[in-house]
């Protein structure tokens, strides 16, 4: 095959450019601090450019057969951080040389492959209940020892990752709507009349398709029951003091100098960029630290300050493009294996990049999702350029 049929280089020049930008953002938000984290980040690009070459190498069959001993081992790691490791909150695990390492992050990559080699072979159906026992096993059991951590956000990347690949693999959309209506009785059980309605969707979705009674019967027992254990849990287990912190998490206004600081700070931040920003290194908002976090997970909050919306909008677009070529190669590799892989790996990178953004703009309450390749964090961005070269691989070696 010709070399430039195997190597995607509109991929890398957008991964390049996201790159740059990250680093000048990452430079421009800790250039005044003492741990020269802008400094740290290029070594990590570096790093990951190598571990991309090193990936182009390896044959797909390779990350096949790899697979389950590396669920195997995310397992392992995930059970050392979650019991035996000090701290209610450690998630990370030291390494020689300073270095810290986060096992949730490695976790997403090994999940990914476990699931594409599991559902490569086997089909699931909501109407064969016995089918789904082991890809739930498999998504459940790394998901139980994040969220102990506790890193709900990660946890959610999880299952989200999941679903894309069970609709890929054959599950249809009105399977996948039955799978997360739990979690939709849980959100809408405030709303009696949505939560009501809900209830009559199912009931017409399962029967039009001709789900068996007993089925539409559990479903909406559990449904029931989902939205009920959250009342109860409300009104019956949290104090006072708990519900008025989750409502403070969604409703910064409630709380603007505590625990609501934070996303008021993002906002303004972003806002006040305007349509070209103020300049590279000129934030106020930034460079006088009234925005936490801003190189980690509020890095899209200096990216609309110090370049506006329209630095936005390119960067947006660079993501967009980014995964629409990942995605375009599931219509070239006929491998189920690596289909299934390139839509885990797309779906990482569009959770990431839409949660990441909403938080930011005050759209959706924070959580600890970074910005893929423009966030500092080296286990974060390592993991990301791992994925790549998996994608990378996949195609060279199709």
């Amino acid at each position: 095959m010709d070399a430039n049929k195997k190597n995607d280089w509109f991929l890398f020049l957008i991964l390049t450019i996201l790159l740059v930008i990250g680093e000048l953002l990452v430079y421009s938000a800790t250039a005044n601090e003492p741990g020269k984290e802008w400094q740290k980040q290029i070594i990590f690009i570096v790093m990951g450019f190598l571990v991309i070459c090193g990936l182009y190498i390896l044959p797909s069959k390779m990350f096949y057969f790899l697979a389950y001993p590396l669920y195997g081992l995310s397992l392992l790691l995930l059970l050392y951080v979650s019991f035996l490791k000090s701290g209610d909150v450690e998630r990370w695990i030291s390494l020689p040389g300073g270095l810290k390492f986060q096992p949730s992050e490695f976790a997403k990559l090994a999940l990914l492959l476990a699931l594409a080699r599991f559902l490569a072979l086997k089909t699931i159906n909501l109407k064969d209940i016995k089918s789904l026992v082991v890809p739930a096993l498999l998504v459940a059991l790394p998901f139980i020892l994040v969220l102990k951590q506790p890193d709900l956000s990660t946890a959610l990347v999880f299952g989200v990752m999941s679903l894309f690949m069970f609709y890929w693999s054959g599950l249809a959309a009105w399977e996948i709507f039955i799978l997360v209506s739990p979690i939709l009785s849980v959100i809408l059980t405030s709303q009696h009349f949505l939560w009501a309605l809900l209830f009559l969707i199912l009931f017409g979705v399962m029967w039009i398709n001709r789900v068996h009674f007993i089925m539409i019967i559990s479903t909406l027992v559990v449904n029931m029951g989902a939205g009920y254990s959250s009342i109860l849990l409300w009104n019956k287990i949290l104090k006072e003091h708990q519900r008025s912190r989750i409502l403070t998490f969604i409703d910064p206004m409630r709380d603007p100098k505590g625990a609501g600081y934070q996303i008021i700070q993002s906002k303004v931040a972003t806002g006040s960029g305007g349509v070209f920003g103020k300049g590279l290194g000129n934030g106020s908002q930034t460079n006088l630290s009234f925005l936490p976090e801003e190189h980690t997970d509020f890095i899209f909050s200096v990216l609309g300050e110090q370049f506006g919306f329209v630095g936005c909008v390119v960067v947006l677009s660079l993501y967009f493009l980014l995964i629409y070529r990942i995605l375009r190669l599931c219509v070239n590799i006929r491998d189920r294996f690596a289909n299934l892989v390139i839509v885990g790996v797309a779906s990482i990178f569009s959770f990431h990049v839409f949660i990441n953004v909403a938080m930011t703009l005050g759209m959706m309450p924070v959580t600890g999702l970074p910005l893929p390749f423009l966030s500092y964090g080296g286990s974060f961005l390592l993991i990301c350029m791992i994925l790549i070269g998996i994608v990378v691989s996949l195609r060279a070696h199709e």
